[in-house]
């Protein structure tokens, strides 16, 4: 039953919702493509014709890897793109925001499970103030949708956790197209069935050590795993199916090819050049610590340090839980830190900071929501005053960053880095390639501000970084050619320092927090 702070609680997140739902339609045009994007465009297009060929058209399997990733977040986006009047574009950014939103939205319920409203309502405003997770919300096709999909998979399990092995049909339903819908992303979210059962495992294990004889061991095990698997297997069969439908090349052969793409994630060849404190690595040649220095340098201070206070609340935390809630905070840990732990034992391939773990920032807000709330009961009077006005500091000082850093939220970095400016050369700033649309514009202005291209004359752009994220702003009498080919202009991202290539006149530069994203220059 709701109790009046948790009415309220729901009230205020509603309205926060509504909020960014706001900020999304004023703001979502202003992102420009990413590197990857026009593949993804390109990939969603070929997953929609497979399905309008009735599964004769496979030219999904021919685009880069891509047909290792689920097809539902870009098949998707290709059927709604013809019923809206914005470009692709526009309405992949879109919609992949709204599935940020929805993220936001279930960060919020499963905090209020674990803590109640005010716990659930301190998580999502963290997560929506964390620039590493709302920078993504508007163009990261892979990573976003599957941080929602973790999210709410986590969610209905803890329900289920709730039910005491009873769950309703309407939730078995709902948790098994939410697992199929986030396996239709990316099959590594089979990690997730692997730590739901393991609360199982361990209070099954608990009733056997209490048993003395062998008859009422096998009496335990035999009933309590009956009782798991009559709702576990219908909820994988159906998240097996959904994923299945998502996923065409998964339908060529569906125990060999999933299986496949695990394999090929685990051990992913990927090998460019990424910078981390100032070093250049290749990103087959990590060291240990990439993740959780990457972390530490992108997320914001007041998440950080709520992070490092948990370990000394959690006793207490704990304690005050019900079973299922420590079910589902298990569940919660294991998704957050066993996948950290195997990226510093492995050293997988791995770039672009660490937006492949998006997914992990949701729970570590919720973990730090549950720090806060636990330190508001703990503190007299005057340590709440103060814990109050560092919230509060907190929320007013990223609000200002993030419109500052708009729409390159993500670049951001922490204080404890010297902030966004202080991390630049030490750590990857515009590692999508964004800034482009920006530049392309600004080249547009310049040549319009000089009477425009002559008549029946083509200006040739060397372009060093992603062509398609800087072409598609620009008019056909541009023609792109490779960086170091004779040209009128060159346009180049500050990744992997390319603005240094060509030498020339610069009469462009897009940057935030003096920050150098993109740069143009004239070579006439």
């Amino acid at each position: 039953m709701l109790t009046l702070n948790d009415r309220l609680y729901d009230r205020a997140a509603q309205f926060l919702y509504l909020l960014i739902a706001l900020v999304i339609v004023l703001t979502f045009q202003d992102y420009g493509i990413t590197w990857d994007e026009e593949l993804q465009s390109q990939y969603g297009l070929a997953v929609v014709d497979y399905y309008q060929t009735f599964f004769k058209d496979h030219r999904f399997a021919q685009i880069f890897n891509l047909y290792l990733y689920g097809g539902m977040f870009d098949g998707l986006a290709s059927l709604i793109d013809s019923l809206t009047p914005f470009t692709v574009y526009e309405t992949r950014h879109f919609i992949n925001a709204l599935f940020g939103l929805m993220g936001i939205w279930g960060t919020y319920r499963v905090g209020k499970f674990l803590g109640g409203g005010f716990v659930g309502f301190a998580a999502a405003i963290i997560l929506t103030l964390t620039p590493m997770y709302y920078g993504h919300m508007f163009n990261n096709p892979k990573d976003i949708p599957f941080a929602t999909g973790v999210i709410w998979s986590i969610y209905y399990m803890a329900r289920i956790y709730q039910s005491a092995g009873k769950p309703s049909r309407g939730l078995k339903l709902k948790l098994g197209l939410i697992c199929g819908l986030t396996l239709g992303i990316r099959v590594g979210g089979a990690m997730l069935v692997v730590f739901w059962i393991m609360p199982y495992t361990w209070d099954i294990l608990q009733k056997l050590l209490k048993e003395k004889s062998v008859d009422n061991l096998f009496k335990v095990l035999n009933y309590n795993v009956k009782d798991f698997l009559k709702f576990a297997i219908p909820i994988g069969i159906m998240a097996y199916v959904v994923m299945l439908v998502c996923w065409p090349w998964a339908q060529q052969n569906p125990i060999l090819n999933p299986l496949r793409a695990l394999s090929e994630f685990s051990n992913f060849p990927q090998d460019v050049e990424v910078l981390l404190n100032g070093t250049v690595y290749r990103s087959t040649q990590l060291p240990w610590y990439y993740v959780p220095l990457y972390f530490a340098v992108q997320l914001p201070e007041f998440l950080l340090l709520l992070l490092s206070a948990w370990l000394f609340v959690l006793p207490s935390i704990w304690r005050d839980m019900q079973h299922y809630q420590k079910q589902a905070l298990v569940l919660i840990l294991l998704m957050a830190v066993v996948p950290v732990v195997y990226a510093v034992l492995r050293h997988p391939a791995l770039y672009d900071a660490v937006r492949h773990f998006l997914f992990t920032v949701p729970l570590g807000c919720i973990v730090a929501a549950l720090t806060l709330h636990k330190l508001f009961r703990i503190l007299k009077s005057f340590g709440r005053v103060l814990l109050g006005c560092a919230f509060v500091a907190f929320v007013t000082v990223q609000i200002v960053t993030m419109v500052r850093l708009h729409p390159y939220e993500y670049i951001y970095a922490n204080q404890f880095t010297g902030g966004t400016t202080g991390a630049y050369g030490q750590y990857e700033s515009d590692y999508w390639g964004t800034s482009f649309k920006e530049a392309a514009e600004q080249i547009q202005a310049q040549v319009i501000k000089e009477g425009g291209i002559p008549s029946g004359k083509i200006y040739r752009i060397a372009i060093c970084g992603p062509w398609d994220a800087a072409m598609i702003y620009l008019p056909p009498d541009f023609e792109p050619v490779v960086a170091n080919e004779p040209a009128e202009f060159f346009l180049s991202t500050t990744r992997w320092m390319c603005q240094n290539m060509r030498a020339g006149k610069e009469i462009i530069r897009i940057q935030r927090l003096g920050v150098p994203l993109s740069v143009v220059k004239d070579l006439r």
